[in-house]
C-alpha cells in the first residue's frame, strides 16, 4: 500500500482548467467558422475585402503618425 496523497484542488487550479476548455471550445468554433468561410466563395471574398481594407487601415494610421 502506498501513501500517495490525493492532489488538492484550488480555486487556481479550477480557473485554470476552465479557462482551458473555453479556449479548447473557442479553437473548435474557429475552426468551424473558417471551414465555412473557406467553403463559401462569396463569404470568402467579403471577409478578404474586409481584411485587406484593414490592414490599409491600420498601415495608413502607422504613416500618418510619423
Amino acid at each position: 500500500m502506498s501513501n500517495i496523497a490525493e492532489p488538492t484542488v484550488t480555486a487556481m487550479g479550477s480557473l485554470l482548467a476552465d479557462l482551458g476548455t473555453v479556449a479548447t471550445n473557442v479553437i473548435t468554433q474557429v475552426g468551424a467558422i473558417c471551414t465555412t468561410i473557406v467553403s463559401q466563395p462569396l463569404l470568402l471574398l467579403t471577409v478578404g475585402f474586409l481584411f485587406i481594407g484593414g490592414c490599409v487601415g491600420i498601415f495608413g494610421r502607422l504613416l500618418s503618425r510619423g
